[in-house]
């Protein structure tokens, strides 16, 4: 059974892969804990009343498959799973690890190879040369990595994805105004702004994220993108103004201080960048919140969305 079969008050038991989990407190101090659970193809979110981490065991984590004895209940409009019992998956289940990973639409090698030709055609043999380098020396984690724990592109392959779309935007806003843009240094910025993710995020192959690497907690995905683009500019000897102009759109593709960016945009390349980026990301959680919901209905809030609910239209 997938989660898109499920209906309210039915009792089951099924394998998911859990994605995300944490444990909290109710207003009695009595601990339970929230589950994020995935089937491969959508996601569903679960509780576990009068539970802890601890009680659950090494075996129930982000990216183990577990099998989930629980109750379906209609909650805001959206079903969630009443966990009573969890256990890992054993080997007598005979589950599949990769029947449970969500991926991404488009081959992260298409993807990959989509940006090497891009960079390929660039005139400015600088900026070819340093995208180049730092794409080709992260390859293999690009190639899979998520572009976050949660919120937007949280899938294997989604940091690509999320630039991919980015950059298929990117050449349309320049086929508008091509005559004011420099294309070559904006599709730099879209494909290296979030390079410093691959540091940030500790990521399995599967594309899960368990936590944060030190580096993120300490540091951050745009100090680290700073610091990749400088190491890869003092070693090719990249022109200091091109590398300044790099770390500008790293440093400023979240727009204003409130969302992380530590300087607002102050070229036009920057400036779109940061749009491009908001974009992509807001369409994306409008898609996954709305995946499941029936026309003329709302999904719960979307905390990241500024915590509205989204309307699916009946149109």
């Amino acid at each position: 059974m997938k989660i898109k079969d499920l209906t309210a008050n039915i009792s089951l038991d099924i394998f998911l892969l859990v994605k995300e989990l944490e444990e909290d407190v109710t207003r009695n101090k009595d601990s339970y804990i929230k589950f994020l659970l995935s089937d491969g193809e959508n996601d569903i979110h679960g509780i576990m009343w009068s539970a802890s981490l601890e009680e659950l065991g090494e075996g129930v984590k982000p990216g183990k498959i577990i099998k989930v004895r629980a109750l379906v209940r209609n909650y805001k409009d959206n079903l969630q799973l009443n966990i009573t019992n969890c256990r890992p998956a054993l080997d007598k289940d005979k589950v599949n690890i990769k029947d449970f990973i969500k991926s991404v639409p488009v081959d992260p090698e298409t993807m990959f190879n989509d940006f090497i030709r891009e960079t390929e055609n660039f005139n400015n043999n600088d900026l070819k040369n340093i995208v180049e380098k730092l794409l080709m020396d992260n390859k293999d984690k690009l190639i899979y990595y998520p572009a976050a724990k949660k919120v937007h592109h949280a899938v294997r392959g989604g940091l690509l994805y999320h630039m991919y779309r980015m950059f298929k935007n990117a050449q349309s806003i320049v086929s508008v105004y091509g005559s004011y843009i420099n294309r070559e240094l904006l599709f730099s910025g879209v494909m290296l702004h979030d390079i410093g993710k691959i540091k940030e995020l500790d990521s399995s192959e599967l594309g899960v994220v368990e936590d944060y690497s030190k580096e993120g907690k300490l540091l951050g995905h745009i100090v680290e993108g700073i610091v990749m683009v400088h190491d890869a500019a003092s070693e090719l000897g990249t022109p200091e103004e091109i590398e300044l102009l790099l770390k500008h759109m790293i440093v400023s593709h979240h727009g204003v201080e409130e969302n992380g960016s530590p300087k607002k945009p102050m070229t036009l390349e920057a400036e779109i960048l940061h749009y491009l980026d908001e974009i992509d990301a807001s369409v994306y959680q409008f898609e996954e919140a709305l995946k499941g919901i029936t026309k003329g209905k709302f999904s719960d809030k979307q905390f990241f969305l500024g915590n509205i609910q989204l309307y699916k239209s009946e149109l």
